[in-house]
């Protein structure tokens, strides 16, 4: 049987792409793929940053599956147990230590708009519409995204995808500071990872360090997130690359970092 997600490493860049015909939808088993690959990343410190990206141009990634989900719809067990499941699989790719770029080479609506938000980067192609229109459906987003995204693009903008289920546009979503950038047309995946190796090619410890940091700005109040970034830094600093970075600035070389 055909796994619709995989796996693929070059280079310390993991490329996890979904391929789920039609629009690659979150149904159980793409999340149970998801889960399962970034349970593995969780421990492979081989691999400094990765990316998410669906198959083909037409979506994405999309939400749950439609047929699959309106069977669901009368099962209250069912319900919180895809519910369940998706909590976790999007809060292990949120908790994930390596900096990770979302791919969005087509529409990203519903689900699949939730799970790049937990991502640390967005690049989309132009012709990506990007929203959450589940009040349409007679629903609200139940993967993050009435948290996330007022997080991301603030409390009005926020409002205003999610009350009217409006979808956006990858270069006014950009504005918005939804995506980071906006590729040339057809070249978003390339675009990503050429960001994930460029980040790769970077100190993880410090890489790691400083999404860690990141992360405690986000969730704890000012005085616990510098204590965090305090005991981060010191972690940092003692690093054999954080030697050899001083040491090449000063001797004006390029650094050779191992990563430790």
């Amino acid at each position: 049987m055909t796994t619709p997600v995989t796996l693929t490493v070059e280079q310390a860049v993991a490329t996890v792409t979904v391929d789920n015909p039609p629009v690659n939808a979150l149904a159980d088993p793409v999340l149970d793929g998801l889960g399962d690959i970034a349970e593995s990343l969780q421990r492979d410190e081989a691999v400094r940053a990765v990316v998410l990206t669906g198959a083909g141009e037409r979506s994405f990634l999309a939400g749950a599956d439609l047929a699959e989900f309106e069977r669901m719809l009368g099962d209250a067990d069912a319900m919180a147990a895809h519910v369940a499941l998706t909590r976790r699989v999007f809060g292990a790719w949120a908790g994930l230590p390596q900096p990770v770029v979302a791919a969005v080479t087509g529409h990203a609506v519903g689900g699949g708009l939730e799970i790049a938000l937990v991502c640390d980067f967005i690049v989309a192609d132009p012709r990506a519409r990007i929203g959450v229109p589940e009040v349409g459906l007679g629903l609200i987003p139940g993967a993050g995204g009435t948290q996330r995204l007022p997080r991301r693009v603030g409390l009005g903008t926020a409002r205003r995808m999610l009350l009217t289920g409006e979808l956006l546009r990858a270069p006014e979503a950009k504005e918005l500071g939804l995506v980071d950038v906006v590729a040339a047309e057809g070249s978003a995946l390339d675009a990503a990872q050429g960001l994930a190796a460029r980040i790769a090619a970077l100190p993880a410890q410090a890489v790691r360090a400083a999404k860690h940091a990141l992360r405690a700005a986000g969730t704890q109040p000012l005085d616990d997130g510098l204590a965090a970034e305090r005991s981060l830094f010191l972690g940092v600093a003692a690093s054999a690359d954080a030697r050899e970075g001083a040491s090449a600035f000063l001797g004006k070389r390029p650094a050779q970092f191992i990563h430790a």
